[in-house]
């Protein structure tokens, strides 16, 4: 599994020997399909995109419109080749799943915000983004989701791995055997080392207290999968899942584990019992401390054993899923051809429609203007029409009148000069 290679100087002795060891990858280059991805850049649509236009101008009418074109992002995912639209991407994903086109988006927009921001960008920021379902939208099918295991397997980072496996999980989309393995691979590499698990932001509650009237209050409720927090619940029902109707001694001990760690402590228990043959050593002993099972266990090559499944659904389905990309990538091609030409017809029938309107509101204008002394009555009576009689205003109860005495006699008024 480790490859050791040494340099030394053939003209004298080395002071210290320099070794590097790598661990090796599962998936070969031909899997990645890198040659058939790169000529999406001679598509015709694509050649004549420049990157930092198209995104300036996106941006611009969604600033303007709140509206943004499914396809304009699809076009924009697709061109870039480079790390220096990491961030636009993400940023355009997110406005896209805002807009309400969102429900077009096209099946290749997920697959090159993926792929790129795995080949150039921070592969941490990617499961966020993968992990944020709502705001972004990225959902992995089997192929992306080897291409990240196998990445992540090579950088020996568990962790991200073991997230993936989980975005699996929550999509409920088990089943395809090279996928399950990287996937069950990971999950226990992770438990062998566990890291800190990424927490998601918690809104900070005011000092002061603060009331809000609201129409009805949500009671707690907690589905068990897309609530989850906790990463034990999360690799726990991962475990579950991938090992879900297997009935050799690795699975079925990885089943109990994974029902141990999502808190059905009484199920693990039951099943552990039910089994006959003894389960895995290794596997039992990653049991947290507080249900330790009083079972039969044997020592088992889990790591050895986990690689070889892995390398076996690699010769069986590796091949197939190569071609299968391949005409994958030909298809999403032809899809995008379509889609821009029905965008094009959209907007040119929303102009032709502007348009029909303009000409009708000047005809109706001039019309009025040749025929206004023959309407002159109804135009007059229209315009009374459209007057709108707002109700008086009430400014309290009106005072009555003082009641003027006919035989009051003013004073006289003298100056004090006469006096």
């Amino acid at each position: 599994m480790l490859k050791i290679i040494t340099f030394c100087s053939k003209t004298r002795k080395p002071k210290s020997i320099y070794t590097f060891s790598q661990l090796r990858t599962f998936l070969s280059p031909a899997y990645y399909c890198n040659e058939v991805w790169e000529h999406r850049l001679n598509s015709p649509v694509l050649q004549k995109v420049n990157p930092e236009d198209l995104y300036n101008d996106v941006d611009q009418r969604y600033q303007k419109l709140k509206q943004i074109s499914a396809v304009d992002v699809d076009i924009f995912t697709n061109s870039v080749n480079n790390n220096q639209f990491n961030g636009e991407i993400l940023d355009l994903v997110h406005k896209l799943r805002l807009s309400a086109d969102a429900y077009n988006a096209l099946d290749s927009t997920s697959h090159a915000v993926i792929r790129t921001l795995m080949n150039y960008g921070n592969k941490s920021d990617l499961v966020d983004a993968i992990d944020d379902r709502l705001n972004y939208g990225l959902f992995l099918d089997s192929y992306t989701a080897n291409l990240l295991l196998d990445t992540f397997w090579k950088e020996r980072d568990y962790l991200q791995g073991a997230r993936v496996a989980s975005q699996i999980m929550l999509q409920e989309d088990f089943g395809v055997p090279l996928t399950d393995s990287l996937c069950l691979l990971h999950c226990y590499k992770y438990l062998e080392k566990p890291s800190e698990w990424p927490k998601y932001e918690t809104v900070a509650e005011p000092e002061d207290e603060v009331k809000v009237r609201v129409k009805y209050l949500r009671n707690p409720y907690d589905d068990d999968h897309f609530d989850l927090r906790d990463s034990n619940k999360i690799i726990g029902k991962t475990l579950v899942f991938l090992t879900k109707g297997k009935d050799d001694v690795l699975s079925k001990s990885f089943n109990v584990l994974g029902l141990a760690l999502f808190g059905k402590n009484e199920e693990a228990a039951k099943v552990a019992s039910s089994y006959e043959k003894p389960l895995c050593k290794e596997v039992i002993s990653l049991l947290p401390e507080d249900n330790k099972l009083d079972i039969k266990t044997e020592s088992l090559e889990v790591e050895k054993l986990l690689i070889s499944e892995v390398e076996k659904n690699i010769n069986t389905s590796s091949e197939t899923d190569i071609a299968k990309q391949c005409e994958v990538f030909s298809q999403w091609e032809q899809k995008r051809i379509e889609a821009l030409n029905e965008q094009q017809k959209r907007y040119e029938t929303q102009r032709r429609l502007e348009t029909v309107k303009d000409l009708k509101e000047a005809i109706k204008e001039k019309e009025t203007k040749l025929w206004f002394f023959e309407n002159e009555e109804q135009i007059e009576l229209d315009i009374m029409a459209k007057r709108v009689f707002y109700p008086k205003k009430w400014f309290g109860k009106k005072k009555k009148p003082r009641k003027i005495d006919e035989g009051y006699v003013p004073p006289e008024i003298r100056s004090r000069q006469e006096s």
